[in-house]
């Protein structure tokens, strides 16, 4: 690759370039190879791509620990739908940089990339700080995360998952639920010799449907809802299915487990037959651009780190300073949060620029002030002697 940033790299320039890769999940390559020619621009003392081809970036003394870790995500959605421009076109026009994954997540992951850089250069920083730029976000947040997380030890982790500028620090966590129903076989014609799966599947949702779900005092309420229904044998001629499978989301609060969760419908379901039902976490298996094969569970535990914390207060402060907003939110769509904050207990919030409404819509972009203003804070964050006391 030329070196597109040989005139220099700043938060525009370097969102744009990323705007015009794309690259769904396990698709990341050129992203990464953009965010690691401008990290070696920005004068990062060491940038590592590691086996799920995530690629982290470090300033600061080489001997101290990673006090702060910046999580931005290369991967984006597809471009669905009738654009008024080309999706990866990467425009600036009227003030905004347009274009796929723009405000998710290539802005918010360009301004990380910025703001920490500027803080290093400053050469006043006395700890480590790390900027991932993560894989595969879009369809398991969380995994690709956990082996950055494994490797750099951070003692606390921002989110850089948009937030119109507004600190987040809570998100629900999500249980996806497959309910396997079984039936018995048999020709359409006689009905009664047998148990009809979907029939059963009916009941299924019209059960769980009366469960009532709990409500957590910072987090919400929950809610579980059906989102797939799938029959087998497709197509079922002249018979009765054997089997359905039913999807079932479920947003989960804090001391919620996944668990717990697939008690709560075995217990509900036994009802109607103590027999017909099995439940299970849904997983699938992915590949990675850099060729490693996984499997993950789709469990997402909710967090919450409490206002009093340290990094919350000194993230309140910085904002304050810089005229933006202190009070603090919640998130409300699952993020690698989940594993930093919701897994492993890490000292975590979320911050980043863009509307979380502009995400995954048709012409997406995302304000270049937001970008200026998100950076500004990074910069403050990293570079505010407090966060020392975030461990």
């Amino acid at each position: 690759m030329e070196n597109r940033f040989e005139q220099g790299c700043d938060v525009v320039t370097l969102t744009r370039a990323l705007v015009q890769q794309g690259a769904m999940a396990g698709q990341e390559a050129p992203v990464a190879e953009v965010v690691c020619t401008a990290m070696k621009a920005l004068a990062y003392d060491e940038i590592i791509t590691d086996d799920l081809g995530n690629v982290i970036g470090l300033v600061g003394p080489r001997d101290a620990p990673v006090k702060l870790l910046f999580d931005g995500h290369m991967d984006v959605v597809p471009a669905n739908g009738s654009w008024s421009r080309d999706p990866f076109s990467g425009v600036l026009q009227d003030g905004r940089v347009h274009g796929r994954g723009s405000t998710d997540m290539k802005g918010p992951l360009a301004a990380a990339i910025c703001g920490v850089a500027k803080a290093a250069s400053t050469g006043s920083l006395t700890h480590r700080v790390a900027v991932c730029a993560s894989v595969m976000e879009e369809v398991i947040e969380g995994a690709a995360l956990s082996r950055v997380l494994d490797t750099h030890s951070p003692e606390a982790v921002v989110i850089c998952e948009p937030s119109d500028l507004k600190l987040k620090i809570a998100q629900r966590g999500c249980v996806e639920v497959l309910v396997h129903v079984t039936g018995t076989p048999a020709h359409a014609a006689f009905p009664e010799r047998g148990v009809n799966a979907i029939e059963l599947a009916g009941q299924v949702t019209s059960k769980l449907a009366t469960l009532e779900m709990p409500t957590d005092p910072v987090l919400g309420k929950m809610v579980l809802v059906p989102t797939d229904i799938i029959s087998s044998p497709y197509p079922s001629i002249s018979a009765l299915p054997s089997t359905v499978t039913l999807r079932y989301d479920r947003r989960t609060g804090m001391g919620e487990t996944s668990e717990t969760v697939l008690q709560e419908i075995r217990s509900a379901l036994t009802s109607i037959d103590p027999d017909a039902f099995t439940v299970e976490v849904s997983s699938n298996s992915y590949r990675s651009y850099t060729g490693v094969s996984f499997r993950v569970p789709r469990d997402l535990p909710a967090w919450h780190t409490p206002e009093v914390h340290p990094l919350v207060t000194t993230a309140q402060a910085c904002l304050s300073d810089l005229g933006l907003s202190p009070l603090p939110g919640r998130y409300e769509f699952c993020t690698n949060g989940s594993e930093a904050a919701g897994r492993r207990g890490l000292p975590t919030i979320g911050f980043g620029p863009g509307r979380p409404s502009d995400a995954h819509i048709v012409d997406e972009s995302i304000s270049i002030t937001a970008l200026s203003q998100a950076e500004a804070f990074y910069r403050a964050l990293v570079l505010n002697t407090d966060i020392s006391d975030a461990s």
